[in-house]
């Protein structure tokens, strides 16, 4: 009886741990110029952005670098065909407003 409870628990937690696990996606993108998300400058090239907690992080594909931003992540009604990055040049710099992640409903809104 003792080792079946023992053998439950672990499942249980097992489960959990997966579910947590799960909770955490990753994107692709790719910026081709400078960009700024709210203070925070990036440099053109590619990143991998972590979406789950309550920050993002993106990383740079070339350097390893990991940023922190704070945005806000929604979910829309359908899938996104591609993945989109909404920006507008303010003094001649690209700050980004939204990213849509082409294949899924996740979007990110930062103000």
């Amino acid at each position: 009886m003792k080792s079946k409870m023992t053998c439950v628990a672990i499942l249980l937690a097992f489960g959990f741990l997966t579910a947590a696990a799960r909770a955490d996606e990753s994107y692709k993108i790719t910026l081709g110029n400078a960009s700024k998300i709210g203070s925070t400058e990036l440099a053109p090239g590619d990143y991998k952005v972590l979406v789950g907690g309550p920050k993002l992080v993106l990383t740079a594909v070339k350097t390893g670098a990991a940023i922190e931003v704070a945005g806000k992540v929604e979910n829309g009604d359908k899938k996104f065909d591609t993945t989109e990055i909404h920006s507008k040049k303010v003094d001649g710099v690209s700050h980004i407003s939204e990213i849509r992640f082409g294949g899924s409903k996740t979007k990110i809104i930062f103000d």
